[in-house]
């Protein structure tokens, strides 16, 4: 069986749903509050693991109840969690803002995520090479995404990298990179492009050739998805109609499932409408982790959607 190994974040999420997310300066009431298991990392993770991969996470949590909540759910939906590392640091905690079409805005504290460092990843470096490919976010210090993904490729492994959030990327990272999966906000915050520019695709085409990027993959939400490959093609996918609930891990898990997929397959149409259909399911359910579905509710939606 194939494995996939994802070096990230675990938070945990507070979410309040709303009417309508707040102005600048604005007071409003929630009508609802829950706490659930999240981090960009963790979601892929459990995405991964959910959808039938042997997967093994790597990242830090607190010494406190959180983090062993974090841990435990892990576990339960079979992320191999031994290489989960403990820190004097509070647990990453998500505050998330959720309105009634599903649209969210999140806050991330990162605590123990930023207590990470490389040598960490280094005492790790037998886990990598037993992996299949390697999945990161932005969701824990650069220089360690960096080193990861370096570290990756040198052992020959297919790697994905999420910059959520955007930050600024080096050469290291873009050269390292098989897949580069961003969505339209993270492409403005890194490449400087509006989707709403009418040749905002031929400008993408160009950062892909100027930084040497093998593939990238935009996600838009309900417009679907492009991919800019690598051998210069560029592909829509369209998206399913659905009633969107809450958004919160409609990336992670297109994320995870894509994973899954391009490991299978080395297919990337097959894994992006594979990874569509399931963050399709994703959005029309509550929180991070648990909205994920199983495999056959996959295959249903497929069928009837077909």
């Amino acid at each position: 069986m194939k494995k996939a190994l994802v070096i990230g974040s675990l938070n945990m999420d507070m979410t309040a749903k709303v009417e309508k997310l707040p102005k600048l300066g604005e007071t409003i009431f929630s009508n609802e509050f829950y706490e659930s298991c999240g981090g960009k990392g963790a979601n892929q993770a459990v995405a991964i693991a959910k959808l039938g991969m042997n997967t093994t996470m790597i990242g830090m949590v607190g010494n406190d109840f959180q983090g062993e909540k974090l841990i435990e759910n892990l576990i339960k939906h079979n992320v191999k969690a031994d290489n989960i590392i403990k820190s004097d640091e509070l647990t990453g905690r998500a505050v998330i803002t959720v309105d009634k079409n599903g649209n969210n805005n999140i806050i991330v504290i990162p605590g123990s995520n930023f207590k990470i460092t490389k040598e960490h990843i280094q005492n790790k470096e037998k886990i990598i090479f037993e992996s299949d490919i390697v999945i990161l976010q932005n969701e824990i210090p650069i220089d360690v995404v960096e080193f990861s993904l370096k570290k990756a490729k040198e052992l020959n492994k297919i790697t994905i990298f999420n910059p959520a959030p955007a930050t600024e990327l080096s050469s290291i990272i873009y050269e390292n990179t098989d897949y580069l999966i961003l969505n339209e906000t993270e492409t403005e915050e890194i490449f400087g492009i509006n989707i709403n520019d009418k040749v905002y695709i031929g400008k993408i085409f160009h950062k892909k050739k100027e930084h040497n990027i093998k593939n990238i993959i935009l996600t838009l939400g309900e417009k679907g998805s492009i991919l800019f490959d690598k051998d210069d093609s560029v592909r829509k996918y369209d998206a399913y109609e659905v009633n969107a609930v809450d958004t919160t891990a409609a990336g992670d898990s297109f994320i995870g499932a894509f994973a899954l997929k391009i490991c299978e397959t080395n297919n990337p149409d097959i894994a992006i409408k594979y990874a569509t259909a399931v963050s399709a399911i994703v959005v029309t359910r509550q929180g991070a982790q648990d909205s994920i579905p199983t495999v056959e509710e996959i295959e249903k939606f497929m069928e009837l959607n077909s």
